[in-house]
């Protein structure tokens, strides 16, 4: 049992999806099937409970995820401690984000990062909005990009982008053949939305308010891998952004439609960082990456 082997675990829970915890640890998905049954093997538990292609984890699981996912923030923590007191960038930065971010919009400038400033470590938590918000604003992350940012008077927010929203369907609705759609094509619909208390939901929601439409939300999830899956199985209609369900939709198994033009309809996306914190080299170096137009309103840096 190690810290790569904790990490995996943690990913694999948050996720709850083999293939991701694989994507977001560069290793393959059967890899991390072995290392939860060598867990599960030492530990003489049960960890994660499999079935219908859904990942949960036991009560035991969810104790071990509890525990193993303070030793990882820990390490991280003690990391950038020891590192920051160099004044290059080299150094530990650590940035939560949300999955359906995360997965599909940040993966190219963590890329780009690295590239730049191989000296340095990145360390990328996929977690909850609110425990982001609470990470950033305690001092356990450096920086969280989430969607729909709200505002916080501890809190900086750094414009990212406006991300497009779709409607996505399974391939054989009537709606996956269609260029385009309009809020009204969505009325009294069985709809799959993200849990109420989510940024994106409540975003969502007054967006068909304003277009009065009203959908029948039957099922609520607070993971876009799980919304996806319901809407594979014919369950719902959904609107997710487009970036997330691409993958999915050019394997076939998911369709999705944009709103007619001028009317697209889209979901913010940006950077929180605590407001009283002067930044890393390293922090300054990945906004400059993510935000180049930010860096002058919010570091004084050397040009």
């Amino acid at each position: 049992m190690n810290l790569t082997v904790l990490k995996t675990f943690c990913d694999l829970v948050d996720s709850g999806s083999f293939s991701r915890a694989a994507e977001s640890n560069y290793v393959s998905q059967s890899a991390v099937s072995q290392q939860l049954s060598k867990l599960e093997s030492t530990l003489s538990v049960q960890l994660i409970s499999r079935g219908g292609g859904i990942v949960v984890p036991t009560e035991a699981g969810k104790a071990f995820y509890r525990g193993a996912k303070e030793i990882c923030r820990r390490y991280e923590q003690l990391i950038g401690e020891v590192r920051s007191v160099s004044d290059s960038v080299r150094g530990t930065l650590r940035v939560g984000t949300i999955y359906s971010v995360g997965f599909y919009l940040l993966d190219p400038y963590v890329r780009e990062f690295f590239q730049k400033h191989s000296e340095a470590n990145l360390y990328v938590s996929y977690t909850s909005w609110n425990q982001i918000y609470a990470s950033v604003i305690d001092g356990e992350m450096d920086m969280g990009i989430v969607a729909c940012p709200d505002a916080n008077r501890s809190l900086d927010i750094i414009p990212l982008e406006d991300e497009q929203l779709v409607v996505v369907c399974p391939p054989g609705d009537p709606l996956a053949h269609r260029e385009s759609v309009v809020a009204s094509d969505l009325e009294g619909r069985k709809f799959a939305a993200f849990s109420g208390n989510i940024p994106t939901r409540r975003h969502i929601d007054k967006l068909l308010k304003a277009a009065k439409v009203r959908v029948n939300i039957t099922l609520e999830f607070d993971n876009i891998e799980l919304l996806k899956r319901v809407i594979m199985i014919g369950s719902a209609v959904s609107i997710l952004p487009e970036e997330s369900v691409r993958s999915e939709a050019l394997r076939g198994d998911l369709a999705f439609v944009p709103f007619r033009y001028p009317k697209r309809w889209t979901r913010p996306v940006g950077i929180v960082r605590r407001k009283d914190r002067q930044p890393t080299p390293a922090e300054v170096q990945f906004l400059t990456i993510l935000a180049p137009k930010t860096k002058k309103k919010f570091f004084k840096v050397e040009e």
